[in-house]
């Protein structure tokens, strides 16, 4: 019998979640970002099913775009931090990928190559300093950008540090330097919006937006919900309880006796632990779902399994389905159990949950 771990995949909620992006600002066009796999949730799926609706998708490497140009996506693909060797430039003509360009090594070498790109993205660093050329030297990567015959177009990029703090000026100075530098340039196409700013943020019009985290149902803020939001969740984790025992008042359970009983009772053991990328960091309060019934974890989540206290749930046997995340026990509750993020819960999934995708 297979291990019961399964990840079930909503594709149309994905598909949903896109398409509100682009309701929301309706004079952009929208990359899909399914960079990290999807967020975890499985990029040639993902980008299968939506190849005939978006605009283009986003990723972060080469070997992830060249992953869905086999597998037979179609649709424009964007690298979004440019290439690492000059030699992958000949692989980005051969696959017709669309390239970011943040500094003086990756222009050289593509001037060097001499091949034919359509769209060079050009990322300005407007203050989360991270990667980016500087709005001091952005008129002469443009100047060559725009006069080499090799580029078809060249759109102007930043990425917000600060999106999802709708509280912090961060954002509005951001906004500030580069539309200093987009004035200078005002033919050029923008990119600015991550999922923070699509959903919540007044932007430049036209251009691209870049909905990445909220395409998977996730909201990107602490204090707002993905419901509030409109957004459909895409990913339900799910497993089924293996054991279940009678533990006596003083007994302890798990590594390091994290958990005592206080009086009698009963734990059942769940097929997910760490070795799947369930947060090894979830305390006793991280909620689960048994059977459509709530409860919390009781003692570490080890590698391969995690304990729950199910007394008050009343008749509970092995082979009762246990939901770990999804609609009703969004991915961002066990995340705030876990001292993390929901991006980082649904992106460091491991392969040994099974994903079973759904439209």
């Amino acid at each position: 019998m297979a291990r019961p771990l399964t990840a079930h995949i909503d594709l149309a909620a994905i598909k949903h979640n896109y398409l509100l992006a682009k309701k929301l600002q309706p004079n952009t066009k929208a990359f899909a970002v399914v960079k990290a796999n999807a967020y975890g949730h499985g990029a040639v799926e993902v980008a299968k099913y939506l190849d005939d609706i978006v605009d283009a998708f986003a990723v972060a490497a080469i070997e992830e775009a060249i992953e869905l140009r086999e597998a037979g996506v179609s649709s424009p693909i964007l690298l979004l931090e440019g290439v690492f060797e000059s030699a992958e430039w000949q692989v980005c003509e051969n696959h017709n990928f669309w390239v970011a360009i943040e500094n003086q090594t990756q222009l050289t070498d593509f001037i060097a190559a001499n091949i034919q790109i359509d769209k060079v993205f050009l990322k300005l660093d407007s203050g989360m300093h991270r990667l980016g050329v500087q709005p001091s030297s952005a008129d002469k990567f443009i100047e060559l950008l725009e006069h080499n015959p090799n580029v078809g177009e060249v759109v102007l990029m930043t990425h917000f540090s600060s999106a999802d703090d709708l509280d912090s000026p961060a954002t509005s100075e951001q906004l500030a330097v580069f539309d200093q530098v987009h004035r200078q340039f005002s033919q050029l196409d923008v990119s600015v919006a991550n999922s923070a700013a699509t959903l919540k943020w007044q932007l430049p019009e036209g251009g691209w937006i870049r909905p990445g985290i909220m395409l998977y149902g996730i909201s990107p803020f602490d204090e707002i919900s993905a419901q509030e939001l409109g957004l459909k969740p895409a990913m339900t984790l799910t497993s089924k309880i293996i054991s279940l025992r009678e533990v006596k008042d003083g007994e302890a359970v798990g590594y390091a006796r994290a958990y005592v009983a206080k009086g009698q009772r009963q734990i059942a053991t769940v097929a997910v632990g760490y070795g799947d990328g369930y947060p090894r960091m979830a305390n006793h309060q991280t909620p689960v779902l048994v059977e459509q019934a709530m409860c919390c974890l009781s003692g570490r989540v080890s590698m391969d399994m995690i304990t729950l206290d199910v007394t008050e749930l009343g008749e509970t046997q092995v082979g009762d389905e246990v939901i770990l995340w999804g609609e009703k026990n969004p991915v961002e509750d066990v995340a705030a159990h876990s001292s993390t993020i929901a991006y980082e819960l649904v992106t460091r999934m491991t392969g040994r949950a099974k994903r079973q995708y759904h439209s």
